[in-house]
């Protein structure tokens, strides 16, 4: 049994018009999702993180993918039963422009999804340099590697399924369903894209189970790093249906921004979350520690009478996010505070006005 059908019934424009709609509502909103996590880092921190300039970069391939898409259900595709129409020769033009153009979008679609990926695997890298073995930045490699190979067997799966290949935009006669339903990169797509997010909610979830953390605390950190399981289920139902629908490009486009979507909210929501809970890096500020800083840092009050130091050590820095996930930091990073610290391997040093007058104090 082959695994292509015939073409689906072309559809009136007053039936696709709501489904471009809706994938420029789904584009809209996650371009939203996205410049909330960066403006508010920003905001909160006057820096951008690797990961959040990672994020904002995904809004490129996203709206590319847009374009094409728009033009694509506007004009329409070569994916559809003609035997009963006679189309003019503007039409065809039209139908083969989009047709072109759905290889494009294919691409585009897939490349949103993998820098959305390694938005994650970014802040993974950034937890492993605070708080866990060194050798788990070999696992934040691997995965790294992974992405770039399946990304290019998507590639490879989108533009050599069909042959000749200019049939991938014919209209007439019909070119096969290999040459318009694009079966072979929608599997690929689905099968690499759900190996790549499981990768993704396994790799924290051993080094929770194997914390010290209460068994209620270490549920609710796999629960929080699961999320990627739900574009997991997103994708399968996203397969499963355009299969359904033989191949509809309407169908497709409409589960595809769905799916960007999801996997935008699942990529900035540890962000989103750390600002909702006042946590992350902030700005920083200079105050007397306070008494769950003094535990910490090993200090005590009559230390804390006559030495400043800096609240985001304790209170609103990337320690204290990674603290808040459920785990802790080497002590030969706790005085480390800030990013560019960390991979320069330098500590914070008092200013030479107040270090002699520290120091006699002692």
């Amino acid at each position: 049994m082959s695994l292509y059908s015939h073409a689906p019934e072309p559809l009136p424009w007053h039936d696709v018009k709501p489904t471009v709609l809706v994938c420029w509502w789904a584009t809209l909103f996650a371009t939203v999702i996205i410049l909330l996590r960066v403006a508010g880092r920003f905001i909160r921190s006057e820096v951008l993180f690797a990961e959040d300039k990672m994020a904002f970069y995904a809004l490129l391939p996203m709206y590319a993918r847009m374009g094409c898409v728009h033009v694509i259900l506007v004009y329409g595709t070569n994916n559809n039963d003609f035997s009963n129409l006679t189309l003019t020769p503007d039409e065809i033009r039209r139908r083969t422009i989009g047709s072109g153009l759905v290889l494009a979008s294919r691409i585009f679609y897939s490349a949103t999804l993998w820098v959305l990926k390694n938005t994650i695997l970014e802040f993974f890298k950034r937890l492993t340099g605070l708080t866990w073995s060194r050798s788990y930045s070999v696992g934040v490699l691997a995965i790294r590697c992974m992405l770039g190979l399946t990304f290019i067997a998507i590639v490879i799966s989108d533009l050599a399924e069909c042959r000749p290949f200019k049939h991938y935009w014919q209209v007439l006669p019909d070119p096969g369903g290999h040459c318009r339903q694009g079966y072979v990169n929608l599997l690929t797509t689905g099968v690499c894209n759900i190996l790549t997010d499981l990768l993704l909610v396994l790799f924290p979830v051993p080094i929770i189970i194997n914390s010290s953390m209460s068994v209620k605390r270490k549920v609710q950190l796999v629960l929080l790093f699961s999320l990627s399981l739900g574009v997991v289920a997103v994708t399968f139902f996203r397969v499963t249906h355009v299969i359904e629908a033989h191949g509809s490009q309407q169908m497709r486009s409409l589960l595809a921004s769905a799916e960007l979507l999801i996997a935008t909210g699942v990529a900035n929501a540890l962000v989103l979350g750390s600002f909702v809970r006042d946590r992350g890096v902030k700005k920083r500020k200079f105050r007397y520690d306070s008494v769950a800083g003094e535990s910490y840092h090993g200090t005590d009050s009559a230390n804390r009478s006559r030495r400043p130091a800096i609240a985001g050590r304790a209170w609103g820095s990337d320690v204290d996010l990674v603290r808040d996930v459920g785990f802790g930091v080497q002590n030969d990073l706790r005085g480390l505070e800030f990013p560019g610290e960390i991979d320069r391997g330098e500590a914070r040093k008092p200013t030479p006005a107040i270090g002699p007058a520290l120091r006699r104090t002692k």
